[in-house]
């Protein structure tokens, strides 16, 4: 009976090993990134879904703000033509003094660190996210501004120089899309009604007011800078759930 070749054996045992390594190695790259695959399709749906719900409240928030821009300007306007008070100036001088900020879910961004951001292989969609979570949002969040925020800057006057309004036949609607509208005065429970609007103590001396001249001229600058840091995040928001979009399909 002719015996084996020991080094033959020994060879073909060391290539059935090598092989096995390599098939068990193959494998495990290709679960792996079946499973980084899944993790990235994960991470953007949770990014496209909370982009969404921001997107609506920054949009609100944008309206506010354009309300407040509008206020401004008319009330500037008054100052400066040395018109008569009217209801409407009442809810403008209310207006121009608000404030908004954003206060933005970001767990699908933080999700998505946890992996690293190379996680998303679209460099385009990658870079997006990037601006709009570590550049855009950041500049709309409380503290965040490089102008101080407006309420707290025009308030000590306003609180001196101006009594709440009382009057319940001034309406005023506001409305941030065609579903949403909010009226005022509004009911309240217990008898109370929701009022907005500021109403001069002197309208005529408010108007040779240079105190309040500077202030609302300040206040107006500080809001073009904030609409525009808003009209920039949205816009990018917007594009970066477009490219989602696109993605998908």
């Amino acid at each position: 009976m002719e015996e084996k070749n020991p080094v033959l054996s020994y060879f073909i045992e060391i290539v059935i090993i090598i092989l096995g390594v390599v098939i068990a190695f193959y494998l495990t790259e290709y679960g792996e990134q079946l499973s980084r695959n899944q993790n990235e399709k994960d991470v953007i749906n949770q990014i496209y879904f909370e982009l969404k719900d921001n997107l609506e409240d920054m949009e609100r928030d944008f309206q506010v703000h354009r309300i407040g821009m509008y206020g401004n300007l008319r009330v500037l306007k008054y100052l400066n033509e040395k018109s008569e008070l009217t209801d409407s100036l009442i809810m403008d001088f209310y207006w121009m003094a608000q404030d908004e900020y954003i206060f933005p879910n970001t767990s699908g961004y933080e999700n998505l660190k946890s992996f690293g951001l190379n996680l998303i292989k679209d460099d385009s969609l990658r870079n997006l996210i990037t601006l709009v979570y570590n550049h855009d949002m950041p500049r709309l969040e409380k503290g965040n501004t490089l102008h101080q925020d407006i309420n707290e800057y025009l308030t000590p006057f306003l609180q001196k120089h101006f009594a709440f309004n009382q009057d319940t036949s001034l309406k005023y609607t506001i409305t941030f899309n065609d579903s949403l509208q909010v009226n005022f005065p509004g009911k309240l429970p217990l008898g109370i009604n929701r009022m907005i609007g500021y109403v001069p103590l002197d309208p005529k001396g408010l108007q040779e007011n240079e105190e309040f001249r500077f202030l609302a001229t300040n206040a107006l600058e500080y809001r073009l800078y904030k609409l525009n840091f808003y009209y920039g995040c949205i816009t990018n928001v917007k594009k970066t759930i477009n490219r989602i979009e696109e993605i998908r399909s």
